[in-house]
């Protein structure tokens, strides 16, 4: 007899009845479908050569359109395509083969000619750049191939203010044998430099808000004659309405990004137009955090692109997106927000993306998706100690969200940010970080639910930031068992916001 028909059997000479049974047996099956998508997808981190790529293998998971409880779901990052998408892709992943892609697509931007052509010989370009962009030294040194044949007399990489030090030396090292190796009629200075928000002496004024408040910008972009932003694809950019080149606030001054993120200010919308800002280019990454596709052209034209993704990668308009998301907190998951009681948040990607920043936009792409009293599970191999910002916000009880900006104010007067012991206090922003609403919200998602972390680090490191540890695939596998659903979000961190705000948190927190 088969093993269906056998239970079935079973179950009605124990005084089952026959819709207890179904139930029973859907559950089997559903917790079954959950091992077996589990051991299909681990073990899923894999690293390899000596670039130490981190990644989940591509798998064939159940579409998760029109899916219902129970079953299983992965989510990709959002991917640029639209009428270019033919010639948007790298022909292969060689360094090669993406540095001759971003040249390729600086040569024919969209809605804007050849950047060659806007560039006069000795111009000082500047490069605002997202340090979490894929493959983002290949991508530089095909801009830079494209800056040597415009003549350009100085070029200044200017990377957010969370990319680490290693990261910038290593690009400024990168970069300079790529330019050393260029035939040019005049030598072009390179310099990589890491965005410094709380240090008056490296930036300028622009421009004043609507409050009449100063705003500064890093001096490079300021001085430059010609900007270039080079960005991460992350859809919620542009439903939150985040400006489209990236620009504010993220290398803005310390005060006005505070001012952004509790809702004090919003953004200047000239800000970037007085930058002489006409086109940047935009990085979308794959299923395993690589380069997938690569575009450029005027912000307007990238963000009506961008406007028209959600998380899967397809077309949707605004007013689908904001009506499901709305409805994502039901028991049934909807066409796009599904939800499972087990949310797997991946890190992919290379090195340079296991950092603390990611690990809470995983966490709360997680908290979007993960049922009430569901678990998050972060997958990541981040082996640096957390910094004192992050050790603050997340080593003590919840906080909360401030109302105003007087008790933001309060609550972070004693704070000090990274590397600001040597600041001269006469000509210092206020002492604030960028990524303490990153850290707030994740540590609101700790309190809330059941988060466990794989990383690097000691056990008790973990444990003293109120999460728990998860050590290995059988681990996971075990977990998997017990639950009758489970989602993956792959490369978790493009999922969310590159900069969030305590005003969303209300809304963005609560899965």
């Amino acid at each position: 007899m088969p093993e269906k028909r056998r239970r079935a059997a079973w179950l009605r000479s124990a005084g089952v009845s026959q819709g207890t049974a179904i139930r029973y047996d859907n559950r089997i099956r559903s917790q079954r479908r959950v091992v077996a998508f589990i051991q299909s997808v681990i073990p899923f981190i894999l690293v390899t050569c000596s670039m130490k790529r981190v990644s989940l293998p591509v798998v064939s998971a159940q579409d998760y359109r029109g899916a219902v409880e129970g079953e299983l779901w992965e989510l990709r990052p959002a991917a640029v395509a639209g009428s270019f998408s033919a010639r948007s892709q790298p022909v292969n992943g060689s360094p090669e083969a993406i540095a001759k892609l971003a040249e390729s697509m600086l040569q024919t931007p969209v809605d804007f000619p050849t950047v060659v052509e806007a560039i006069v010989p000795g111009d000082h370009v500047a490069l605002a750049v997202d340090p979490n962009v894929p493959r983002v030294s290949d991508v530089l040194q095909g801009v830079l191939s494209t800056l040597v044949k415009a003549n350009a007399g100085k070029v200044s990489v200017v990377l957010w203010h969370e990319a680490d030090e290693s990261l910038t030396a290593r690009l400024q090292e990168e970069l300079e044998a790529v330019q050393a190796g260029q035939e040019t009629l005049k030598p072009m200075k390179v310099e990589v430099v890491r965005h410094e928000p709380h240090r008056r002496e490296s930036l300028r004024y622009i421009v004043a808000d609507e409050n009449a408040e100063a705003v500064y910008l890093a001096k490079d972009l300021v001085d430059a004659d010609f900007t270039l932003p080079i960005l991460s694809a992350r859809a919620r950019d542009a439903i939150n309405n985040i400006d489209p080149t990236g620009i504010f606030p993220l290398f803005a001054d310390a005060a006005t990004q505070h001012r952004y993120q509790t809702g004090v200010t919003t953004e200047p919308s000239e800000a970037a137009w007085l930058l002489g800002v006409q086109v940047m280019m935009l990085v979308s990454a794959d299923a395993a955090g690589e380069l997938g596709r690569l575009i450029a052209g005027t912000p307007d034209a990238l963000r009506h692109e961008l406007t028209n993704l959600y998380a899967s990668g397809e077309t949707a308009d605004q007013e689908s997106w904001d009506s499901e998301e709305s409805a994502s907190t039901s028991a049934a998951i909807s066409e796009t927000v599904p939800t499972a009681e087990m949310v797997v948040a991946a890190l992919d990607g290379d090195e340079a993306s296991q950092t603390w920043a990611n690990l809470a936009r995983a966490a709360i792409a997680a908290g979007r998706h993960v049922t009430l009293g569901g678990t998050i599970v972060i997958w990541s191999q981040v082996k640096t100690s957390p910094s004192p910002v992050w050790l603050r916000e997340l080593g003590q009880p919840p906080i909360g969200i401030e109302s105003n900006a007087e008790a933001a104010e309060l609550d972070d007067a004693d704070s000090q940010p990274n590397g600001s012991d040597d600041l001269d206090q006469d000509t210092a922003f206020k002492n604030w970080d960028a990524e303490t609403p990153l850290a707030r919200q994740w540590n609101q998602l700790i309190a809330d639910g059941h988060v466990l972390l794989h990383c690097q680090l000691d056990d008790d490191m973990v444990e003293s930031l109120g999460m728990g540890v998860i050590h290995s695939i059988e681990e996971l596998r075990t977990l998997g068992a017990r639950l009758s659903g489970a989602g993956v979000l792959r490369a978790a961190h493009y999922h969310t916001e590159s900069i969030v705000a305590f005003s969303m948190t209300d809304e963005e927190v609560e899965p």
